[in-house]
């Protein structure tokens, strides 16, 4: 059986939601960037 977890817990981000998730898009577009410059520079065999 699954214990469920306090909802208190769950709800304590250091900042709303939508700027959580703002970020973390952002953060992912950074890392594609960043992975598709490295990329380029070596071409596939």
């Amino acid at each position: 059986m699954l214990i469920p977890l306090e909802a208190e817990v769950v709800n304590h981000l250091p900042m709303p939601a939508y700027v959580f998730g703002i970020v973390a898009f952002l953060l992912l577009i950074g890392l594609l960037q960043l992975v598709r410059g490295v990329g380029k520079g070596r071409p596939h065999s």
